[in-house]
């Protein structure tokens, strides 16, 4: 088991073991047949562009500290993916936007706590720039002004790489 995983079952208290159930090993209850089912943390993001550049925020917490990255976070339980991009660009940037078509969908690469990442293209409808929540700046970007080295994910990388070749910018 993981550190992040149950140790023992939420319904009844008894200890977990591991066993097959479902086609899989995984942590289950055998006094009240409790079966925990290790989901991912799905997180969305906009990427954002506008007259030949991109906004990227730089990020104010842990992991990746100081390093850029597109507007996200993760999604709530009341909220759509495309609404939880809207809302995260607006918490950091202070931009209302619309989000428009599904980019990508890639797995996150830390592996204690597996998720995806939905990434979505957007618009900007209004606000005014300003970084705040968990973002210590948010800048816009010319193709030639991305920090690649301090880029913060492979799926910043892999977002950006397909902009530039879809935008014509380069």
């Amino acid at each position: 088991m993981q550190p992040f995983d149950y140790r023992f079952c939420p319904a009844c208290g008894q200890p977990l073991t591991q066993r097959e159930a479902f086609g899989r090993l995984r942590a289950a209850c055998d006094a009240c047949g409790f079966v925990h089912f290790r989901d991912p943390k799905v997180a969305a993001a906009v990427l954002l562009s506008d007259q030949g550049r991109v906004l990227l925020v730089r990020r104010a917490v842990d992991p990746r500290r100081g390093f850029w990255a597109l507007p996200a976070g993760f999604v709530e339980v009341d909220e759509l993916p495309d609404q939880a991009a809207a809302r995260e660009a607006l918490e950091e940037t202070g931009l209302h936007v619309a989000v428009g078509d599904l980019l990508r969908i890639r797995r996150t690469s830390n592996p204690d706590k597996p998720g995806m990442l939905l990434t979505y293209r957007g618009q900007v409808i209004g606000g005014a720039l300003q970084a705040s929540d968990d973002v210590s700046e948010a800048r816009w970007f010319s193709a030639h002004e991305i920090p690649w080295n301090d880029l913060a994910f492979e799926t910043t990388h892999e977002s950006l790489r397909e902009w530039l070749a879809t935008s014509g910018e380069q």
